[in-house]
């Protein structure tokens, strides 16, 4: 995935126009990618690390509380543009990668710990992130914190939910009192979405989609076959959800080329610091937690590793006269990836020369 970000966000560059007619169908390409990856969720890792809910409480503190302060730092001090200056702040209000699951299993880091910090994260980020950026960046640009909420619940929040729910029903019998409370919940947040957002009919109906109908049509599945296509399913997931967000980063890119060719430089200077900071931090405040190697390894890659992809997704919808507040996020998701490829790299060849 890091070489075809990096391929896919250089062919954009050169050829933006390739890229360019994806600004359509963006934030359902985001979509896509979070119903995916809820998709590959295993519900049972996630509820036995619940049950250590001071350590997640310290994780998901650190992320919606370091991150952002470092990427305000950042950007006060160097004096960037307002633009520039608000995509920062965004990418720094973001909850952690999914990606980072991958990051953190290839690493040798405590994976459970992993998807329940980029989980809770994920479902607090229609709350957290709005508060984040209209407090830190409404001094830059005018913030529409309710549309923001929205947004989020639109393209996270409800296709990871409904990932998480089509897995439910292939690998669990069905049950009728789960699936009435399924149909009352999915209902109630479908009409407050279509009342409420500023959606048009075909994305809220695109959203019921996720939410509702795909898992109830799993449920549907027989048992004989269930099996196979969770499996099926949990083979395609990622490829997906892996090209829905190289395509997204690539269309932020080609659509900030000429920006890119102005300040292209000292953003990716201070992408690079922001990423590398978030890891040491992330290192270190995990230390200072008492954390085992692994789970100081989880938590700097958590940090380091933020969901950019939904940045870009947010900085393009709610900005879009100021496309530029979407470059930090989509040269993040690039580096980050290489970075984190890298690291775990690096981690898996030392714990084999220990072993050894």
């Amino acid at each position: 995935m890091a070489a075809l970000t990096l391929l896919a966000a250089i062919l954009a560059f050169i050829k933006p126009a390739s890229f360019l007619p994806f600004g359509a169908i963006y934030k359902e390409l985001f979509a896509a990618t979070m119903f995916a990856l809820g998709v590959v969720l295993n519900r049972e890792d996630l509820v036995s690390t619940l049950k250590e809910p001071l350590r997640i409480g310290l994780g998901i503190m650190t992320q919606f509380v370091v991150m952002p302060i470092l990427a305000y730092t950042i950007v006060v001090t160097t004096g960037l543009p307002p633009a520039l200056a608000l995509g920062f702040i965004i990418v720094g209000s973001a909850p952690g990668a999914m990606a980072s699951n991958v990051i953190v299993y290839l690493a040798g880091g405590a994976l459970a710990y992993s998807i329940s910090l980029t989980t809770v994260a994920t479902f607090l980020a229609p709350l957290l992130t709005p508060f984040l950026v209209a407090n830190l960046g409404g001094q830059f640009i005018a913030i529409d914190a309710i549309g923001m909420m929205w947004t989020i619940t639109y393209i996270l929040v409800i296709p990871l939910a409904g990932g998480m729910l089509f897995r439910h029903y292939l690998d669990k019998a069905f049950a009728w009192r789960f699936t009435l409370i399924h149909l009352v919940v999915a209902t109630i947040a479908i009409t407050l979405l279509a009342n409420l957002s500023q959606l048009q009919t075909w994305q809220w109906l695109l959203a019921a989609t996720f939410l509702l109908i795909l898992p109830l049509l799993a449920g549907l599945v027989p048992r004989n076959s269930a099996g196979r296509a969770l499996a099926w399913s949990r083979e395609i997931a990622p490829a997906i959800a892996a090209i829905a967000i190289i395509v997204i980063c690539a269309f932020a890119v080609a659509k900030n080329q000429a920006q890119i060719q102005q300040v292209g430089a000292l953003v990716f200077a201070l992408v690079v610091l922001l990423n590398i900071l978030g890891y040491l931090a992330g290192w270190f405040l995990a230390r200072l937690y008492r954390f085992d190697r692994t789970h100081r390894i989880t938590l700097a890659i958590e940090i380091g590793m933020q969901n950019a992809g939904m940045g870009v997704a947010l900085a393009l919808d709610q900005f879009a006269e100021q496309p530029e507040v979407a470059l930090p996020g989509a040269l993040f998701a690039v580096w980050c990836i290489l970075t984190a490829a890298g690291v775990s790299t690096y981690l898996r060849r030392k714990q084999a020369l220990v072993n050894a």
